[in-house]
């Protein structure tokens, strides 16, 4: 499958004065493969796995160069050769029908993950062939438990992303700036509750349990530049009423 991607009108709008545009910046090219499998055994387990391949040629990206002035700044433009390939899975197990408990009973486990490895395999940029692309992490895993008994219902989710970079040039160290360097791997844990009566539903729950810190991206405008950091543990209650 064609992979073509046109330079946009983001790809070439800067706000960041520490930001600039190749005047040679173009179009992407490359294809993509993928080969799946989805199938239900015996209404017990549910799978859904795939490989895929994405292969990229002047892949569009950061990277950090010194400016005529001497000063650091950040380029968007064609960064070189890329491919990224990895598996995605999906298993969705019913403990219900596996131990064969109570039809009051309801309980699934499930256990959703993105396994990536990506690497520039070719670049004009100095210090960017062998790196890896920005803005992949290597693992993304996501499981939980879903249960209840009759109208109360009850779910635990515990996610992981791996660590990733945001510029071709695998910056560790965050920029002046805050816009380019690592954002480090983090996990959540939450947690939500629910019950029903009659045409009443009552639903509370806790995100990020364990009050970890952590951030997700790297602006490069408003409400940055820098970080974004995301919400502390923080719980939520709704009344939902049918009539």
């Amino acid at each position: 499958m064609s992979n073509y991607r046109s330079v946009t009108f983001s790809d070439i709008n800067i706000d960041n004065p520490a930001f600039l545009i190749s005047p040679d910046i173009t179009d992407e090219e490359g294809f993509t493969t993928d080969l799946g499998i989805r199938g239900n055994f015996n209404n017990m387990v549910s799978y859904d796995l795939g490989v895929f391949g994405l292969f990229y040629k002047k892949r569009i990206g950061f990277v950090t160069i010194v400016d005529t002035d001497g000063s650091i700044k950040n380029e968007r433009g064609n960064i070189g050769d890329a491919v990224m390939y990895g598996v995605e899975s999906l298993f969705d197990f019913n403990l219900k029908k596996i131990f064969n408990l109570n039809n009051n009973v309801k309980l699934n486990y499930f256990i959703n993950t993105s396994v990536i490895n990506s690497e520039y395999t070719n670049s004009e940029k100095a210090g960017v062939k062998g790196n890896k692309v920005e803005f992949v992490p290597d693992l993304n895993l996501k499981m939980g438990l879903n249960g209840g008994y009759k109208n109360l219902l009850a779910n635990i989710q515990y996610s992981y992303l791996g660590s990733q970079f945001t510029d071709a040039t695998n910056s560790i160290e965050a920029s002046e700036s805050g816009v380019v360097g690592e954002i480090p791997e983090y996990d959540i844990l939450d947690v939500s509750l629910s019950y029903s009566y009659k045409n009443f539903k009552l639903e509370t729950g806790v995100n990020n349990v364990l009050d970890n810190a952590y951030f997700t991206r790297r602006a490069t405008g408003y409400p940055g530049p820098g970080i974004i950091p995301s919400s502390p543990r923080n719980w939520y209650t709704t009344l939902q009423i049918k009539f």
